[in-house]
């Protein structure tokens, strides 16, 4: 997990607070944070990386500035293409091969800034949740408290339209298959409902207008199978109105069950109620 108070975030990290305390503008804080990253002391990659899980690490302690987190992400990705300068006979990553100069800056084939390179990825490692079951309540609080503050930043980011995280349906799919798709009886003590059910409304609660609309479906083949249902689900590899039907019949069992906690049952509850009213065409 990382450790914000660390010094290689320091100079990002003091532009973002003057943007929490209103004192720049999401686009002035996107050109000094992009000024900053491409200063950093380190290759291209671990520049970016420090960057994005510096914002990261930010949207999963606390709600408080989610909206301005999305706004200068949208604002970074909207800064003219980085120039690849002269050449100095290395690449910007121990795989990346030289540029020729005056070309747009890329990363792994994403354009600087244009294309947020490694943001996506850093998200999927997020995506390697689990609540160790030993850990303290506090501790365990506060993973979850984590893990669902990460799923509403992604959905938030989603919400936007912007092409450079349409990518993420992925994120809303993994949590609501895990979330609904599973017997409660084979959930692992390492995912509990009370973390995977909350991180799975919010995805409902900010985008599940558009997720009820979707049909996208994700390739499979050889070992890979990214949209793959739960043991519950069998059916497209992907968003369809049947999967959807799933998991608000999901959500209405929490709700009424015995078998999830308090807490659990209201997050349920209200997720049912939401979906019914999406799908009756009165939520916009």
């Amino acid at each position: 997990m990382v450790d914000i108070a660390d010094e290689i975030y320091a100079s990002r990290r003091e532009i973002l607070q003057s943007l929490f305390a209103n004192k720049i503008s999401a686009p002035d804080a996107a050109a000094q944070l992009a000024s900053a990253t491409l200063a950093d002391d380190t290759t291209l990659e671990g520049a970016l990386g420090r960057l994005w899980n510096l914002i990261i690490a930010l949207a999963a302690d606390s709600l408080t500035h989610h909206d301005k987190l999305v706004d200068v992400l949208v604002d970074i990705s909207e800064l003219p293409d980085e120039k690849n300068p002269p050449s100095t006979g290395t690449g910007q990553s121990e795989n990346e091969p030289e540029s020729e100069p005056g070309s747009s800056l890329t990363l792994h084939d994403m354009v600087v800034w244009r294309d947020l390179p490694t943001l996506g990825w850093t998200f999927r490692d997020e995506w390697n949740f689990s609540v160790n079951p030993n850990s303290s309540a506090e501790k365990r609080a506060y993973a979850i408290r984590r893990w669902i503050n990460i799923n509403r930043f992604a959905a938030l980011l989603m919400a936007t339209e912007e092409p450079v995280f349409a990518s993420y349906s992925w994120f809303a799919l993994v949590t609501l298959r895990q979330a609904l798709e599973t017997p409660i009886d084979q959930m692992s003590e390492h995912d509990p409902l009370d973390a995977w059910v909350p991180a799975a409304a919010a995805w409902i609660e900010v985008l599940g207008v558009e997720i009820y609309e979707w049909e996208e479906e994700f390739p499979s083949g050889g070992n890979r199978a990214p949209g793959k249902g739960g043991p519950l689900w069998e059916g497209k590899h992907g968003f369809c109105k049947g999967r959807w039907g799933l998991w608000r019949e999901r959500f209405g069992d929490m709700a009424r069950g015995g078998r999830v906690s308090e807490s659990v049952r209201k997050v349920a509850g209200d997720a049912e109620v939401m979906m019914k009213e999406i799908e009756a065409g009165d939520v916009e």
